[in-house]
This record gives structure tokens, C-alpha cells and sequence, in this order.
């Protein structure tokens, strides 16, 4: 076995080399049991999971969704493992006669749980051995959440690079996510958060290091970061990659700027400005793939259709106006661009918190920037409430992520009605706390975190990060976990004639503080909003929930109330098990892409199967309804 690799469902397809082996007891023992904690995505919280025999996979196990096979039990993140936690799971394991032992072990496994940010653990099988009668952690494993990474650091010490590709660990360096697949067009893309104004060079240099690639097509929609940045580190990583055609699409803020300085270049450089013309053009320079055969092309609706053979929080519904919506900007220093454009399109901003802010005086200081001068700035949101004229309506939360879950925390003790956090990668366990004092109140609602936040165009009120200038006043709200997603379905409704009433971007956190579901609600509510789209993706069951919800509205209500919903769901070809970009889209297991559009179509969504179809499917069905003059 030394020397030699290994395969298994959770290896990859070459392998991975056996450099360990581990000589433990050998065990005589019966009644073996599946035990895990983990995490409830829909009741964010942990949750222990227990099923009988052992040896179980966990994805089938919770794909069975079958209530004899295993017991549930959501664990409050402050009590942990409690009495009736216990009892709960010794009934149907019979395992009463060790339960003193069972509360100790489980008690433990929590302690280690919370403590050493995990994400999941996995014990399988416990074992009740037969000589001693003691029970036997046999074959754990344990997950850590990589957000935590710096607070886990003698932890992530031990992480052998060895079994890893080498390629990946190279990306990490350079803050990118690397993931190979099958064809020969290297994709560069961006999500919230990503800056790639920094980060093109090494980018393109990964890409290339897979030698069947021969087209680059780079697909970046501006949001924090202008698309002018990003279009002049291309062109300056293009130059040493001469070789290889890159076709560039940039939309966003100053994008037509970008393109034209890409258009310009005597360069391999190709602009395009439309996605799906972007992605035909690599596909024409790029050629069949090795490991196809045939012409490649954008996937068609009709092969779509062969391949498919109650919150406790402040509600969100109605479209608030400038003269309603008061937003007080968390850490304005890290964040005078953005509220900068903020102010310039109309939204009111009444104030600002910041830690570096004296907290010895009584009153508060100007913010730094000249053309902020007049919004103050206090050292906490509590004393902000006591200074300010009027209290805000909202609070943008502009913070690194390992400070986020605090400024929410703030937020929600001073009881703001609406919290928006747009910070990427927020420890796990950070949003279990985050969600324990949400669900103590009814005066404050989150949106995100890992979101671009909340815009009302008619109203001209912006809470977040996303490229204002692109929304215009409209008909059809926009609800989606995908924030770059989200604009290329304002886009298409924009280029539809259509315009946007509402877009709330939830964000593709694990534990989001308002979910799929409770976007959807909020633009069925909205009066002015005649539309809907609804951007899901490969991760949770958000897109089932929300078609529940989506069926059992409908059912409620005359034809003539139902609002036409046009829906998308990606990651169809996402490799399984990986993790597409940030912590809620993760490939494989249950639901599957696959069975969320299938979900959606029964609850009577429209599917489109590329964002380019949106505004034309929304246009249609808005006509067929009378609801367009």
C-alpha cells in the first residue's frame, strides 16, 4: 500500500499517494451507529446526527430523507449536547443503559466542535466494544472550517500539502479558488469579493499550467472593484501570454472604459460585450475539446429538457423611499468609495460607526474624506443611536469578515430594523452566533453575509456594494444567492425594457440571515413588483424551500394574482464535492442542480438555462398576462 495510490469516492480520479499507514487496536465489538455533527442549513444551527449500522455515507443517508434510517437532533449553539438531546437519540439506539457515557462523549465532541471551528464530525462507526462494554469512536473524521483558519492555526499547521494538487496550493497563495475540469478553455471569472484587479497574472499563469488549454475567456462583472482596474491588469498579464487568445467580457462600473482600453491593444485580446456572444466566440477559437468530440456549443433549451428526464425577524416586504431609509454605514474609512456612489445616487446617509473613532469624547468626529465631511463618525453604534437626529432604518456592514458576525451583533442589540453585511468567507461558528441572537428578537432582519446587498431603484436607495449605475427603475424584482449572477439578470431585464423594482441579494453564505424563500416572499408582497427572477445554485435546499413556498402562495390566490417567475439554478456541470467559489455552493449530494430546476418548474417557474434569456422569458410571460401596456 506504500508508495502506491489510492482511490476511493473521496479521491480524485488519479488518486492520492499513500505515504501513512496507521496501526490501531483491533476492536471486537457489535451494534455498530452512524454519528455525526454537523450543520442545519435551513434551521442554522448544528444539528446530531445519528443512524444505525455505521459504515453509512452521509449524503445517501441524508438524501433518504427517511426518518427510520436516522434522528435528527438541533443542538441550541449555547446549551450544546442537553438531557433531552440525549434521550432523544437512546430511545430508538437503544442505548439507555449508556447513556452517562454517551452524554460525556457527545459533551465532548460538541466542546471540540465549537471550539475548534468545525464544520463537521464525522464518527463512523461508534462502536460498543464487547469485552469492556465501553463505547469506541471508531474511524472519526473531522472538517475545519478554512475561514477560521487564523484563529485554528496550530490546527491547519498539521494539513498535509502532499495530498493536495499542487496547482490549487499555488492559486491559494495568490487568494483564487482553482478548479480543473475536463475541456480546454480556461475560465476567469469573479464573485463577490474577489479582487482581480491584483490577482490576473497568476491567474492566467495557473490556467495555462493545464496544457490542454488554448482559449481563455475572462468573464468579470465590476462591482467594488472598476472594470477599468481589471481591463489594465489584463492587458498587462496578456503580454506574456502572447500565445493564447483571451476573449474579455467586462460589464459593471466604468466597463465601457475597460472594454474600450481592451479593444485598443494590438494584443490577443478579444472584447465582446455580451456574455453568451463571449462564450460562443472562445468556444469558435478554442475548437472541439480533447475530451469530446464534435462541435461544442452553448447548451440549448431542448437539451436542457432531455437532461432533466417562518422567520423570526424583521419582514422586508414593501419598497422603502429615500425619505424612509436612513443608512448608517459601518467602517466608512475602509468604505469612502462605496459611499461615495451611495450618496451620488440618492440614498441618504445620515452617519457612520468606525472603531478607530475616539471613544473617550462625547460627541463624534467628521469623516476623513472631504466630500463626507458632514456625515459623522462614532466609535459605536450605541452611541451613534443616542447622538443622531433620527434613528436609521438600516446599516450597511462594510468589514473584513473575521469582524462581521461583531458588527451584526452591535447592530442587532441596538435593534437596527435592517442589517445588510456583504463580508465573504464569515467563520461558520460566527454565524451560529449570529443566528442564536436573531432568534431572540423581532425587531432587526440580516441580510447576507456574502451578498451584494439591497437596491430599490425606483426609490434610489442602496444598501451594499453592488454597480448601481446598471439598475433602472422597473417592474421585476430580483431575488438571488449569486450576486454576479444577480447582474447579468438586471442586465437582460434592463436590455428586455423591463427595469428592476426590488433586488435582494441574499447572499451564498451557509447560514444566510434571510433566505431564498424569504426574498421570494418579500416581492410577492411587493406591490411594485409585477415579476419575479429567482437565481439559485449547487448547495443547500433553498431552491426547494422556496419552491414550496412558491406553490403553496399560488394556491392561494386567483390566476389573475400570480406573478410570472422566471428561474435559474446553476453548477449543473460542477464537479462534485468541490466548492464553487464560497461556503453555500458546494457540489454533490442532495438536492442536486438537477432536481432543484425540477422542483422549480413544478411550483411554475419559467427556467432559463442562460442569464442571456432572462428578459426575453420575463417580457413574454409579463405579455401573456396583461401585465405590460
Amino acid at each position: 500500500m506504500l508508495g502506491q495510490p489510492l482511490f476511493t469516492h473521496e479521491t480524485p480520479p488519479e488518486g492520492l499517494p499513500v505515504d501513512k499507514v496507521y496501526v490501531v487496536e483491533q476492536l471486537k465489538a457489535g451494534h455498530p451507529v452512524y454519528l455525526a455533527i454537523t450543520t442545519d442549513r435551513t434551521k442554522a444551527c448544528p444539528v446530531l446526527v445519528m443512524s444505525k449500522g455505521g459504515d453509512t455515507d452521509f449524503e445517501a443517508l441524508t438524501a433518504a430523507r427517511n426518518p427510520k434510517l436516522l434522528v435528527k437532533a438541533p443542538l441550541d449553539y449555547a446549551k450544546g449536547v442537553t438531557a433531552e438531546v440525549v434521550s432523544t437519540i437512546c430511545e430508538p439506539f437503544e442505548l439507555h443503559a449508556d447513556s452517562e457515557h454517551l452524554t460525556a462523549l457527545l459533551h465532548n465532541l460538541f466542546t471540540f466542535f465549537k471550539e475548534r471551528d468545525a464544520t463537521r464530525i464525522e464518527i463512523n462507526p461508534l462502536l460498543r466494544e464487547s469485552t469492556t462494554g465501553r463505547l469506541v469512536c471508531a474511524n472519526p473524521k473531522v472538517s475545519i472550517d478554512n475561514a477560521a483558519s487564523k484563529r485554528q492555526a496550530q490546527i491547519f499547521d498539521l494539513r498535509d500539502r502532499s495530498q493536495e494538487m499542487a496547482v490549487e496550493l499555488e492559486a491559494e497563495k495568490h487568494g483564487l479558488v482553482y478548479i480543473q475540469l475536463e475541456g480546454n478553455i480556461g475560465c476567469l471569472v469573479n464573485g463577490a469579493g474577489l479582487a482581480m484587479a491584483t490577482n490576473d497574472a497568476a491567474a492566467f499563469e495557473l490556467i495555462l499550467s493545464d496544457k490542454r488549454v488554448n482559449t481563455i475567456l475572462v468573464n468579470i462583472y465590476g462591482g467594488i472593484i472598476r472594470c477599468d482596474m481589471i481591463a489594465e491588469s489584463i492587458i498587462a498579464a496578456a503580454q506574456n501570454f502572447q500565445q493564447v487568445p483571451i476573449v474579455v467580457r467586462l460589464q459593471g462600473t466604468n466597463a465601457a472604459q475597460g472594454q474600450q482600453m481592451i479593444a485598443e491593444r494590438a494584443l490577443k485580446l478579444h472584447a465582446v460585450d455580451d456574455f453568451g456572444s463571449a462564450v460562443q466566440k472562445a468556444v469558435n477559437l478554442a475548437g472541439p475539446s480533447p475530451t469530446t468530440t464534435g462541435q461544442m456549443s452553448i447548451p440549448s433549451r431542448e437539451g436542457l429538457e432531455q437532461q432533466e428526464t417562518v422567520s423570526s425577524q424583521q419582514p422586508i416586504h414593501g419598497c422603502p423611499s429615500v425619505e424612509q431609509t436612513r443608512l448608517a454605514a459601518t467602517q466608512p474609512h475602509r468604505a469612502t468609495s462605496n459611499a461615495l456612489a451611495t450618496l451620488q445616487y440618492g440614498t441618504r446617509i445620515i452617519g457612520g460607526v468606525s472603531p478607530s473613532a475616539p471613544s473617550t469624547t462625547k460627541t463624534s468626529i467628521p469623516h476623513p474624506h472631504p466630500s463626507l465631511s458632514h456625515l459623522p463618525v462614532y466609535p459605536t453604534v450605541s452611541q451613534a443611536l443616542r447622538q443622531l437626529p433620527s434613528k436609521p432604518t438600516a446599516t450597511a456592514v462594510l468589514v473584513p469578515a473575521t469582524h462581521a458576525a461583531s458588527a451584526i451583533l452591535e447592530a442587532i442589540e441596538c435593534e437596527i430594523p435592517l442589517i445588510v453585511s456583504v463580508a465573504e468567507h464569515v467563520p461558520l461558528h460566527d454565524m451560529f452566533r449570529v443566528h442564536a441572537a436573531l432568534r431572540t428578537q423581532t425587531k432587526s432582519r440580516l441580510v447576507g453575509p456574502n451578498c451584494p446587498g439591497i437596491i430599490v431603484p425606483p426609490a434610489r436607495c442602496r444598501i451594499g456594494i453592488m454597480p448601481h449605475l446598471q439598475y433602472v427603475p422597473g417592474c421585476v424584482g430580483i431575488v438571488s444567492k449569486s450576486g454576479t449572477l444577480s447582474y447579468e439578470a438586471v442586465g437582460a431585464t434592463t436590455r428586455a425594457g423591463l427595469g428592476q423594482s426590488l433586488c435582494i441579494g441574499v447572499g451564498g453564505d451557509m447560514l444566510p440571515g434571510t433566505s431564498l424563500r424569504d426574498g421570494l416572499e418579500a416581492l410577492l408582497r411587493d406591490k411594485g413588483t409585477k415579476g419575479i427572477v429567482l437565481l439559485g445554485e449547487i448547495g443547500g435546499e433553498a431552491e426547494i424551500e422556496a419552491a414550496d413556498f412558491l406553490q403553496g402562495w399560488n394556491a392561494g390566490v386567483g390566476l389573475a394574482e400570480r406573478k410570472p417567475v422566471v428561474g435559474m439554478v446553476t453548477g449543473i456541470t460542477a464537479p462534485r464535492g468541490r466548492v464553487m467559489g464560497h461556503a453555500g455552493a458546494v457540489a454533490g449530494g442532495s438536492p442536486t442542480a438537477e432536481e432543484k430546476i425540477k422542483a422549480l418548474k413544478a411550483a411554475g417557474v419559467t427556467m432559463a438555462i442562460h442569464p442571456r434569456e432572462i428578459g426575453v422569458l420575463m417580457r413574454s410571460l409579463l405579455k401573456e398576462q396583461g401585465l405590460l401596456q
